[in-house]
């Protein structure tokens, strides 16, 4: 069994280090309190015993592999190899890797090129007057096709290490659906259809990069209507199988939660504010794909409750952008109660929704006058401002230091504003994607795919859809 080494292991990793390396000690010095070195051991299944361990120091984008330490009776089985690979798959999704390695230790230089390290430099006289090889590994670049398609967007992307794009492209289908007030499934999976092909051209012509030469095809298989995702999760079987390629399925949330990944690194541990049409939450990451939710709307989600407020406005959809831009045009004069709901992460927006339909129908039973702007401009800030209450409370109690914005709500101004100004009383650095990036779009897709590819997770052909879905 190989793991990464705890505490407790250090003993004995000194000790076999020791035993095989006198000074070993001296040279590496390996103790918990050095909070960016590590080891990963080989543990013997029958007594429990440690008989290998590799040891480096992590480094932000670079592992140093200092050591590799293998008891005599376990040489010449391929453990050396299988530590770093070990390395290599769980602790290097964006890092490389270093070593230095005697000219003269033939075995360790086929080793280390079998495992495609490659010489960068030459150390002279660094062994006791034996010349030295700088070598490194890195991963070879990734690109994943990535189709999105769970409500009325057709997008297609190719995307490059999980944060590059290097092409894509966003058919809408807005126009369409603004006549029926929102969004009809049967047209747009049907739209979906007709167009996803005519996307995947116009993708492609953007770039040189053709199908034969991606690593994996990524799509959205939830949540969303059924009917548009069945469309382009057949569509991304289909290629799949034509080009013999990994296909890897993405939760759409967790794609607008990585959309902040794109020209950007996620530091971990952060907390991540979802603001979605469907869905309000507060999630704790603190590491790839590793969340905990501390709280989420129990009724409305904030982008619902923007959609339907607007219908009660008569702001055409969609609703959110036309809010927004109505808000601007008012003050805050209608006193509309905070959804305050204790100190809890949770959220509810079914309350405020409720009261400016109230607001709307007595003053229409009363023939009078709707300020519509200052109706929109104090809803927009009675909801956003328990956003910000929220994610306050969660930076004060939890003491973390990185915040971003995911999902379609991230695209306003407002909202930003604010975030903006409690993420720097509490010190806490703030990343939100650009504005291409926060609705809802295929890069998205394939940067949330780039961690699932490294660790080979990837779906049969028995994907299917599923309109519902949280985070966690």
């Amino acid at each position: 069994m190989i793991r990464k080494a705890t505490a407790k292991d250090l003993d004995k990793i000194n000790l076999l280090g020791e035993t095989l390396h006198h000074n070993f000690k001296q040279l590496f010095n390996i103790q918990k309190e050095i909070d960016n070195s590590f080891a990963i051991v080989l543990i013997n299944e029958d007594n429990k015993e440690i008989n290998a361990f590799l040891y480096a120091l992590d480094f932000s984008d670079n592992i140093d592999l200092l050591s590799i330490v293998v008891e005599s009776e376990y040489r010449n089985k391929g453990i050396a190899f299988n530590l770093i690979k070990y390395l290599m798959n769980e602790y290097c999704l964006t890092k490389s890797i270093t070593l230095e390695v005697a000219v003269n230790n033939f075995n360790a230089l086929s080793l280390y090129r079998r495992l495609n390290f490659k010489v960068v430099n030459v150390r002279k006289g660094y062994y006791h007057g034996v010349d030295a090889l700088l070598m490194r590994w890195e991963m070879k670049d990734i690109y994943i096709l990535a189709i999105e398609s769970s409500c009325d967007e057709t997008s297609i992307a190719i995307v490059k290490n999980g944060t590059t794009v290097e092409a894509m492209t966003i058919l809408s289908q807005m126009d369409t659906h603004a006549n029926y007030g929102g969004v009809v499934p049967e047209i747009a999976s049907r739209m979906h259809t007709e167009n996803i092909t005519l996307v995947l051209d116009e993708t492609l012509k953007k770039t040189n990069i053709n199908i034969v030469d991606v690593d994996a095809i990524a799509v959205t298989y939830k949540p969303g209507l059924l009917g548009s995702l069945l469309v382009g999760i057949e569509f991304a079987k289909t290629l799949a199988y034509v080009y013999k390629k990994p296909l890897i399925k993405v939760n759409h949330l967790i794609g607008h939660i990585y959309a902040n990944a794109i020209d950007n690194k996620l530091e971990f541990p952060l907390l991540a504010l979802v603001v979605s049409g469907g869905h309000t939450e507060l999630v704790v990451m603190q590491d790839h794909y590793n969340f905990k939710l501390l709280g989420a709307t129990l009724d409305d989600a904030i982008g619902e409750a923007y959609d339907k407020v607007a219908r009660v406005l008569n702001i055409p959809y969609p609703g959110g952008p036309g809010i927004e831009k109505k808000a601007l045009e008012g003050k805050d004069t209608y006193k509309l109660p905070r959804p305050v709901l204790d100190e809890t992460y949770n959220f509810s927006y079914s309350g405020l929704k409720s009261q400016i339909i109230n607001i709307v129908h007595n003053a229409k039973q009363r023939n009078e006058l709707i300020r519509e702007a200052d109706l929109a401009c104090s809803f927009q800030q009675a909801a956003v401002d328990e956003l910000v209450r929220k994610l306050g409370l969660a930076l004060q109690n939890t003491g973390i230091k990185n915040v971003i914005v995911a999902g379609g709500v991230s695209a306003n101004k407002y909202l930003r504003q604010e975030i903006k100004k409690v993420s720097e009383e509490y010190n806490a650095k703030l990343n939100i994607p650009d504005f291409i990036y926060c609705t809802d779009n295929a890069a998205m897709i394939g940067a949330a795919a780039y961690p699932i590819y490294l660790k080979k997770d990837f779906a049969d052909f028995s994907l299917n859809a599923e309109s519902h879905a949280n985070i966690c």
